[in-house]
């Protein structure tokens, strides 16, 4: 541990949100409550959140009648309490089989896409197109998986000393500041030896943003295996990892989906690839 956990935790108002627009799907899943009451807590009092929800019934008009009105009635709730803790909220309805296919195309006027986790594994995940899985996989923005676990609860983030990771570090402490939690910097170490100056600098950035002391722990274990440790070990509330974007074969190994669905907190997949251009929602 490299600074001595403060004494008394903080909330330091950035100067402009870490996600100034958010998304936040509502797709009836077990973890949608925790999705809403995420996005509510990382939007604070100064940024929008857009919730969205998909109908699309089949087999008769009164099916497809009734999915459109439960669908209404779920953003409608969502809106109005973000509405009642201050936040500025809308909501929209898509027709669609797979609410996923809506929010895939919301690249540009939006900088984060919240949902609640799936209780399947990830290859079963994938089978079924489930949301949470689909948006880890395939979304060109950043990706928050929602679990019960509130997120003032601890903020773990991890790094391999690589410039690839300032996004997910700095992403992290804006996140740690805002909601008073403690931040847990997670060093993945490697047999590198240059990569002390890129470390130093991202602990004084994250340092300067939270504006207090934080956590650091160098592992030595696989990165999933390391992250959904530490954040077990911890009562963490929720896990920052950054990633490149992989598809198909290539996202086997990937660090980011594997944390997204092994982890006993929410995750917060920080994308490197730019956005695509897209349809806003």
């Amino acid at each position: 541990m490299l600074d001595p956990a403060p004494t008394r935790t903080r909330r330091r108002r950035s100067a402009q949100p870490p996600f100034p627009r958010i998304l936040c799907a509502i797709d009836g899943a077990e973890g949608t409550e925790a999705a809403v009451e995420q996005a509510i807590a990382v939007a604070g009092g100064d940024a929008r959140i857009v919730f969205v929800g998909s109908w699309y019934g089949t087999g008769s008009a009164e099916r497809a009648a009734h999915s459109e009105q439960d669908a209404q009635r779920a953003v409608a709730a969502a809106a109005s309490r973000a509405r009642a803790a201050g936040v500025d909220a809308a909501r929209r309805l898509c027709h669609a089989p797979r609410l996923s296919d809506a929010l895939l195309k919301a690249h540009v006027a939006h900088d984060l896409i919240v949902v609640g986790a799936h209780p399947h594994a990830r290859a079963t995940g994938i089978v079924l197109g489930e949301t949470a899985t689909r948006l880890v996989h395939r979304s060109t923005l950043p990706v928050l998986v929602a679990r019960p676990r509130a997120l003032e609860a601890g903020v773990v983030v991890g790094t391999r000393a690589h410039p690839d990771d300032r996004r997910a570090m700095t992403a992290a402490a804006h996140l740690a500041a805002r909601l008073g939690a403690e931040l847990t910097v997670v060093h993945v170490a490697s047999r590198n030896k240059s990569e002390g100056p890129e470390l130093r600098a991202e602990l004084a950035n994250a340092r300067a943003l939270l504006g207090r002391g934080l956590n650091y722990f160098r592992e030595y274990d696989s990165p999933a295996r390391a992250l959904v440790n530490v954040a077990a070990g911890d009562g963490a509330g929720l896990i920052v990892v950054g990633t490149r974007g992989r598809r198909g074969l290539l996202a086997l190994a990937s660090v980011s989906e594997r944390v997204a669905h092994l982890a006993p907190c929410s995750v917060l997949v920080m994308r490197e690839t730019s956005r695509s251009p897209g349809q806003a929602i």
